[in-house]
């Protein structure tokens, strides 16, 4: 177990050449001329200025602490740079800049075997030509692990040519040396916790998504590692197994109590599994809170309508007296605890933010929204509703319901805002008043 630091940390990759790249212009094939022969031709000054775009920044200015024991969730769409974060830790990608901290040693220049982390890919990244048992033995017989007397249980050639020949006979006849005993061991306790004992003889190929997903988790886990690193391992499960798996790995954290840096991209994981969450989007982190605080209090408009499902409605307003905001189709008296932020923030114009699970039918007023209905979406415990409003059908805006709120497409509703749930945002940047 270790804490983990992210300090100053970018990275980016050299731009790629078009070195005599062939271009359709107006119907004709035409050679590119080549980068080099382009950039010989460009003053000495102009090279100087454009050194930076000589590259393409993917994670920039990382500054990320996890906890001893934390489980730790990064979010953000495709894209974002999460992935290559985690790769970064592993030593699967070089840094550009800044430095990693694992425990108390930086490992920048580490390779992957000596950082003491066992990751657990998308794709579950098993060996088909080895049995489960084998698969989870693996990482434990290429390194020294403890015995079950607690003594360190070191690689010996001569044992290990003698385990791998004998291996393939009856379990009578194989020879076990001290580390094979302790290997065996090993095996058979993470098989237990993750309730595959049953599986041990079996080919990957004969398992289903859930059951592979379990054996790639066991062999992170039986190593013993100080930090577990999962790329969006649930992502090739349908939706039951991924509810369950999801608890399992929480269950399974808790109990080990193991520094877990989790990979995703749906939200739900994220809320329901993280300690914290660090939501990311263009390469940088963007907030980093527990999910509830990072649902109720949205550093900025991107995390607003990232985190929450259906997404945040935005409107725009102005401020048309100290606590009055208009827009061309209501107004709103907000809250006094309003007022030194929107001082604060020396602005007249603003992006109003409010959830579909805050507005609620209402009568009509002045301080209410008429829409019309687009679309109804009856999940049972909920029903979506889909709408535009009346003066302007571009701004559509989303409605959750009690089941028991019967709606139909076309009809025309009054829609009235809980104003102590609702956030403004700046127009410049996004970022949350608040905040």
């Amino acid at each position: 177990m270790a804490k983990v630091v992210f300090e100053n940390v970018d990275k980016s990759y050299p731009r790629r050449e078009r070195d005599g790249a062939i271009e359709q212009l107006d119907g004709k094939e035409q050679k590119v001329r080549p980068a080099i022969a382009i950039a010989n031709t460009i003053p000495t000054s102009t090279k100087a200025k454009s050194r930076k775009s000589d590259r393409v920044g993917v994670l920039h200015d990382i500054n990320l602490i996890v906890e001893d024991g934390e489980f730790m969730v990064l979010v953000g769409p495709s894209g974002c740079g999460k992935s290559t974060l985690l790769r970064m830790l592993s030593g699967l990608e070089t840094i550009t800049a800044g430095k990693i901290w694992i425990g108390d040693r930086l490992v920048n220049n580490l390779p992957p075997k000596a950082r003491d982390i066992a990751m657990v890919f998308q794709n579950y990244a098993l060996y088909p030509h080895l049995n489960i048992y084998d698969n989870i033995a693996f990482g434990l017989r290429r390194g020294n692990i403890l015995s079950e007397n607690g003594k360190l249980s070191n690689s010996n050639k001569l044992d290990d040519f003698l385990v791998g020949i004998t291996r393939s006979l009856p379990r009578k006849l194989r020879y076990l040396s001290a580390k094979e005993k302790s290997v065996r061991s090993r095996v058979r306790q993470v098989a237990s916790l993750l309730q595959i004992e049953t599986l041990l003889n079996r080919l990957p190929k004969e398992l289903s998504g859930g059951q592979k997903q379990r054996v790639a988790l066991g062999r992170a886990i039986a190593r013993n590692p100080q930090v577990f690193l999962m790329d969006e391992p649930l992502s090739n499960l349908d939706a039951k197994l991924r509810t369950e798996t999801r608890a399992q790995i929480v269950k399974l954290q808790r109990q080990l109590g193991t520094t877990t840096i989790y990979v995703t991209h749906d939200q739900t994981e994220a809320m329901t599994m993280g300690d914290r969450i660090a939501v990311m989007n263009d390469g940088r982190i963007q907030q980093i809170a527990p999910p509830l605080e990072i649902y109720q209090q949205p550093a900025n408009r991107f995390v607003a309508e990232f985190i929450g499902s259906p997404p945040m409605n935005f409107l725009p307003v102005e401020l048309v007296a100290p606590l009055t905001l208009a827009h061309p189709q209501f107004k709103l008296t907000l809250p006094e605890f309003w007022a030194k932020p929107i001082q604060d923030s020396n602005a007249r114009f603003f992006t109003l933010g409010i959830r579909p699970q805050h507005l609620q039918l209402g009568d009509k007023d002045e301080s209410n929204i008429s829409v019309t209905v687009d679309l109804v979406e009856a999940l049972g415990s909920e029903t979506y509703v889909s709408a535009h409003l009346n003066e302007d059908i571009e701004a559509t805006i989303n409605v959750t319901l009690t089941p028991d709120k019967r709606v139909a497409m076309g009809d025309r509703l009054w829609l009235s805002i809980q104003i102590d749930k609702i956030h403004l945002f700046r127009v410049d940047g996004g970022k949350s008043l608040l905040c």
